[in-house]
């Protein structure tokens, strides 16, 4: 390639010069990508750092929020300008390190030419050239850069040159060994070091960084949050620029107007420019509320109060309508802050499902003419009718007036088809995995952070988080403190604890104190608590017209006694619900009912071990006969539900008797809000259920000692919280003769888990326990210390969050946030006549072959897919669950392999319903779900 002028020039305002930048023949001999091999394209790497920069500039320009510039900005003495240059610049360089014989020799032809234009390549480069990752020596080549052309500090250079560093997903510190700068993999000859700097210097002047700037920059202390934006928004523009379909491999330079057509078509959709109304118009026209609750408007008057984001714990009765509460308070806080997105997240798919729904709702309330980016963010979203409906391409930036009208939802396929980018869209709908997974030490998380940033962050029913998946709660609303990002937390009531907990771990994001609460304090019920500069503040808040009222009885029985019970109540005529702590509990139960019930009597089994089309139908059936809506039809039998915790969080719906295996308080109250919960039964109730009455199961009293519980009561909870929970009901009942919300839920939620002492008789059992407790707490809370990304700290992010675990996209990375056994997933296909199928009874191409011909076809993939199953947790154990993977990896099928949906899933064969694997029968029907016994149990 003959040496010429090149004429290539980032704008970033129209003051900058534009006079062509002169590159060397060494420069313009560099490459940064290839496909040699294949043919003989190859993209020189001047224009890989231009092509980045430009890209970097764009998404400055039009896809960061208001609020991340301004964050950002505040490190550069609020100059936006000189930070949109900044981290222009940082994406531009991020690959520096290609400038180097450890890179230039992975390509010999092209290496050829490098050695011919006069940078010389020592032959044992190419035997040792893994020794320097590139994104290693960018760091080098930079800090070096910065010291000995700018005059900066070794620490304050380091700040700066661990972006480049970190643009492979790790901060990992290169080996000292290179401290010198005069290996051969980095280029020790002068050559070498003439030409890397003069690449250091077209990045900045393609950046349009001056001499001046420089020295600003020299003394500006780059925080650890504004130097994660800046990796993230390189790693994006780096993946985009990086994109052969919009930036081609070509020898020859483009100009700067062909990349910013390139982000044209690209079509990333800008930030959602919030504007919220009146409180007229934004309680009825966006949240569909004639008659606003307390606490919806309590939320909003505070919203619009205060003076800079924080974290707000809404406490209420479930019901009460806090989830448009948050809707509103979201419209409020990005229109005051310039904040361009919502993340909602929920403790499981079912509920975020739900509330995706509704979120579209909202949205279509809101959004007016602009077109707004989605995402429904977990594992099995490419399953939801709701989401698939919505468009994936946007007209946004097209050439063409496009297929949508203005003030389109849209999900951009980049942004969703990535779960790296899970959190990009403005509009993100998820498992709270898809949050703490921010917390997790895991390549690219800083991707993650880049999407939080900007948004307002929802975490519905924030009590759904155990103590291990709170120490990454706690960590991620450090940082989103740190990013001055407002948070959203509710839950029908959380002990003074964990509300403490909470409300630290967002101050320690801004360096602000928390101060304990005194033990003296009164309980306010319902409640705002809101983080501010002096201290949380609490609002209390007047409950609505609406209070509910339970008594609490015990059954001591089996399986058998409990079915036989809950029959029993069905018989006066009403919708009785069984709710067990595990699945195997609930299929006994459910079997025993079966066999004594009768044609008068409805049964219904729900859990997490169905068939997600099953599932789906199943709850659907009991929103369509329970819910607040529902669909009114003649003849309905009494019903009996037998429910694992999914009855919990998932379903909107009325019983008018609940038996409940016992748990902690807090699960006991949420289980009672399915009790007497929607007006519209209140007339048809039957008279034998006029009153609500909630019946412990699982547990058992002798002689005044402590109370035994169900061994699988205990596997899943643990003694200590049962204890205490069933010692302060004790203590509540000897006064009160029910349970009523919203008067009594947080006297004895604070009273179960802060204050209540061992009844009498109970103190050898209950000092066992809670050591126990103690201990599986501290366990815990230090192994996930082991991976939790750091707090926020004053230095470089060069060895920041080093740990890697596997890629968190995955179910491994979902585990280890949830502290959850791995599960193994499988699709289940049965054998007929030697043949595989989709199951006979499935929802969708019921009977059609999964194992035909060479590839398999699309909607028959899909369809297949839908028979999704976790396995229990058990399962997958070291040992076991290596076995098991091993003998179902024996059952895959090749052109599974060639399917997006179906690519590397495991089988689960069944014929006529039955499978052995690793000592355990399988047997599954639509009635029961998935149910696993040892072999020799038959």
């Amino acid at each position: 390639m003959g040496a010429h002028t090149l004429h290539l020039m980032i704008v970033i305002a129209p003051s900058l010069s534009t006079d062509p930048l002169p590159l060397s023949r060494e420069a313009q001999t560099l490459w940064a990508k290839s496909d040699y091999e294949d043919g003989g394209a190859w993209l020189p790497l001047y224009q890989h750092i231009a092509d980045s920069g430009d890209v970097a500039r764009t998404q400055w320009n039009e896809f960061l929020p208001t609020a991340t510039k301004v964050l950002i900005a505040d490190v550069f003495e609020g100059d936006q300008l000189l930070a949109a240059k900044t981290l222009t610049w940082l994406a531009a360089g991020h690959d520096l390190g290609k400038a180097t014989p450890a890179f230039t020799s992975q390509m010999p032809a092209l290496c050829e030419a490098v050695e011919e234009a006069g940078l010389p390549v020592h032959p044992a480069v190419h035997h040792r050239r893994a020794k320097l990752p590139h994104a290693h020596a960018s760091f080098l080549i930079l800090r070096r850069h910065l010291e000995q052309r700018w005059g900066f500090s070794r620490k304050q250079a380091a700040r700066f040159a661990a972006v480049p560093l970190g643009h492979h997903g790790a901060f990992t510190a290169p080996n000292p060994h290179f401290a010198g700068y005069d290996d051969d993999l980095l280029g020790r000859e002068p050559e070498w070091h003439a030409v890397q700097e003069e690449l250091a210097e077209f990045a900045a002047a393609l950046a349009g960084l001056t001499a001046d700037d420089f020295m600003r920059l020299a003394d500006l202390p780059l925080d650890q949050p504004t130097a994660i934006a800046a990796t993230a928004l390189t790693i994006f523009a780096d993946w985009i620029a990086s994109s052969t379909d919009h930036f081609p491999l070509r020898s020859t330079p483009r100009s700067p107007e062909d990349a910013r057509k390139a982000m044209k078509n690209f079509g990333l959709p800008p930030p959602w420019r919030a504007e919220a109304p009146d409180d007229a118009v934004l309680f009825a026209e966006h949240l569909g509320l004639d008659s606003p609750r307390p606490l919806q408007t309590g939320i909003i008057e505070l919203a619009r109060s205060i003076p800079s984001p924080e974290l707000f714990i809404l406490e209420a009765p479930t019901g009460e309508g806090k989830t448009k509460a948050a809707l509103g308070t979201c419209e409020v806080l990005a229109t005051k802050f310039g904040l361009g997105g919502v993340m909602l997240t929920l403790p499981t798919q079912a509920t975020a499902d739900g509330l995706f729904a509704v979120t579209k709702e909202w949205l279509d309330a809101i959004q007016g003419a602009q077109d707004v980016s989605i995402s429904l963010a977990h594992g099995k979203s490419a399953f939801s009718t709701d989401f698939r409906s919505i468009p994936k391409v946007s007209h946004i930036g097209a050439d063409t007036d496009g297929a949508y009208s203005s003030g389109t939802v849209v999900a951009h396929s980049y942004l969703t088809g990535r779960r790296k980018l899970a959190t990009m869209s403005d509009f993100v709908i998820g498992t709270i995995d898809q949050l703490l997974l921010g917390a997790l030490c895991s390549k690219h998380v800083v991707l993650r952070h880049l999407g939080l940033m900007g948004k307002v962050v929802v975490i519905d029913e924030v009590h759904a988080s155990d103590g291990f998946m709170r120490q990454y709660l706690c960590r991620i609303l450090t940082w989103l403190a740190a990013y001055r990002v407002p948070v959203i937390a509710m839950s029908a009531t959380l002990p003074p604890t964990i509300r403490h907990e909470l409300l630290a771990a967002y101050d320690a994001g801004l360096n602000r104190s928390t101060p304990t609460p005194d033990s003296d304090e009164p309980i306010v019920y319902p409640r705002i608590t809101v983080t501010s500069p002096t201290g949380p503040r609490i609002v209390a808040l007047p409950p609505s017209s609406r209070s509910a009222r339970f008594t609490v009885e015990e059954l001591n029985g089996e399986t058998a006694e409990i079915a036989a019970a809950a029959l029993v109540e069905a018989s006066h005529g009403g919708n009785i619900a069984v709710v067990c702590n595990t699945v195997r509990r609930a299929q006994d139960i459910y079997r025993a009912a079966k066999e004594s019930a009768g044609p008068r009597i409805d049964l219904r089994l729900l859990h997490s071990r169905f068939l997600t089309p099953d599932r789906i139908a199943k709850e659907q059936e009991l929103r369509d006969r329970l819910g607040p809506n529902p669909v009114r039809e003649q003849g309905h039998r009494p019903l009996v539900v037998v429910a694992t915790q999914v009855i919990e969080q998932s379903l909107d719906i009325d019983f008018d008797v609940m038996f409940s295996d016992v748990a902690p308080i807090d699960l006991i109250l949420q289980r009672a809000g399915r009790l007497h919960r929607h007006e519209w039964k209140a007339k048809q109730r039957p008279a034998a259920h006029h009153a609500a009455r909630m019946i412990l199961t699982g547990i058992s009293r002798i002689d005044g000692s402590a109370p035994v519980f169900d061994n699988g009561c205990l596997a899943v909870y643990g003694a200590a919280p049962l204890l205490r929970s069933m010692a302060t009901l004790d203590e509540h009942l000897t006064s009160q003769h029910a349970v009523t919300s919203p008067d009594d839920v947080a006297t004895l939620v604070t009273r179960a888990y802060e204050s209540i002492e061992a009844p009498s008789g109970w103190d050898d059992t209950w000092a066992a326990a809670e050591e126990v407790a103690a201990n599986l707490r501290a366990e815990k809370e230090a192994r996930a210390d082991m991976f939790r990304i750091p707090p926020p700290a004053r230095q470089s992010l060069v060895d920041w969050a080093r740990l890697d675990i596997a890629d968190p996209s995955e179910q491994r990375g979902a585990a280890q946030v949830r502290d959850s056994e791995d599960t193994i997933e499988v699709v289940l296909v049965e054998r007929v006549n030697g043949c595989l199928r989709i199951p006979s009874w499935a929802s969708s191409k019921p009977g059609a072959d999964v194992n035909i011909g060479t590839v398999i076809e699309h909607d028959i993939a899909y369809a297949a897919s839908l028979n999704t199953l976790r396995l229990p947790g058990y399962l997958g154990r070291p040992g076991i669950g290596d076995e098991l993977i091993r003998e179902l990896e024996n059952d895959c099928i090749d052109t599974w392999q060639n399917s997006p949906w179906l690519r590397g899933v495991l089988p689960l064969i069944v014929d006529e319903g039955d499978a052995e694997h690793v000592g355990h029968l399988f047997h599954y029907d639509v009635d029961l779900g998935l149910v696993v016994t040892k072999k020799e149990n038959q």
